[in-house]
């Protein structure tokens, strides 16, 4: 039996243990543990080094012992998917994680309904929708055509959500800033400054495709403006809820629940924003024209942040062939020292 010095030196010269146990008359697996002190079958504990042992594999040794038997990777198989989409289905949790989508909850009937609780409750709803959406992979992360269709969708109801909220506060709460606060003025227009920025992205946004690497970096602009906005908003709703009663926070905040409701669902850049019959009236002609292009064919928001079914598809079938790709490639470089 050779000793592992004899080893190392035939697998130094040769490259590769196949070729090194032929010239020692033994087994590649047999190599292989004189070698690193390792069995090649993997049936035995892994040191917590071992790459610091000469010749160790970083990957499979299966093939050094078992030389003829094929590799098959039972996740390529239909009947697996089959076999654990059964085991899903009967598990309760599973089913209820299947059905849940990225809608964030609605307020209930015992919040409080002053203009600050109403306002920050739509900042909470849009933040939790940023947060799905840091959760699925982007482009240049390599998303797949389902999670390409996860963000897509995620992304318009964000875009649905802004627009409600800021065209309603266009129409209700920059005007009370205006009328209440002794620098409501500059406040307003500070904050219209602000979601006339944030309008120009969910534009560009939405005129971006699902799979332009140029998606990520304008997602990353619109969460760093839509975090700086509400930290504004936050100080001026301090400043205003000092300046109104009980009573008048709690018919604003009516004013606003009322009116979101019917608000355009889409960026309306040139639409007015100073005080005056005309924000209301372009508020209004802008929902109308959105709900006709929404009746006009499904938007992305309608699902829920889920992806179609043919990205799903696409997606299966994009792993399905990774998979067999992988199978079907030669084994792992083996490492020497």
């Amino acid at each position: 039996m050779p000793t592992r010095e004899q080893v190392q030196q035939v697998l130094q010269a040769t490259g590769d243990y196949t070729a090194a146990a032929e010239v020692l008359a033994i087994s590649p697996g047999q190599a292989y543990l004189i070698a690193t002190g390792l069995p090649a079958d993997g049936s035995d504990g892994v040191p917590h080094d071992p790459a610091r042992r000469a010749g160790v594999f970083a990957g499979s040794t299966q093939h050094l012992v078992y030389r003829h038997l094929v590799a098959h990777n039972p996740t390529s198989d239909h009947k697996v998917h089959d076999w654990l989409k059964g085991l899903a289905a009967k598990d309760a949790p599973m089913r209820a994680a299947a059905a849940r989508d990225a809608a964030p909850g609605e307020p209930t009937a015992t919040e409080e309904d002053d203009i600050a609780s109403v306002i920050t409750r739509d900042h909470d709803q849009v933040d939790a929708l940023l947060k799905v959406l840091k959760t699925i992979p982007g482009v240049k992360d390599g998303a797949s055509p389902a999670q390409r269709s996860q963000r897509e969708s995620v992304l318009d109801m964000i875009t649905v959500a802004l627009s409600k909220h800021e065209a309603t506060e266009q129409e209700h709460l920059w005007p009370a800033v205006r009328a209440h606060l002794a620098d409501g003025d500059e406040l307003a227009e500070h904050a219209l400054a602000q979601e006339q920025e944030g309008k120009d992205l969910l534009v560009k946004i939405g005129r971006t495709d699902a799979d332009d690497p140029a998606l990520d970096q304008l997602v990353s602009e619109l969460e760093t403006a839509s975090y700086h906005h509400v930290a504004f908003e936050d100080r001026v709703l301090l400043k205003l809820g000092a300046a109104l009663d009980r009573e008048a926070q709690k018919s604003l905040g009516d004013k606003f629940s009322h009116a979101e409701p019917h608000a355009p669902t889409r960026p309306h850049r040139r639409a007015p924003k100073r005080p005056g019959g005309a924000v209301k009236a372009a508020g209004a002609a802008g929902a109308a024209l959105d709900r006709l292009r929404d009746s006009a064919g499904e938007r992305p928001a309608e699902r829920r942040g889920k992806a179609t079914e043919e990205a799903l598809e696409d997606s299966a079938n994009q792993q399905m062939s990774g998979q067999d790709q992988e199978m079907s490639g030669q084994a792992p470089k083996e490492e020497t020292s």
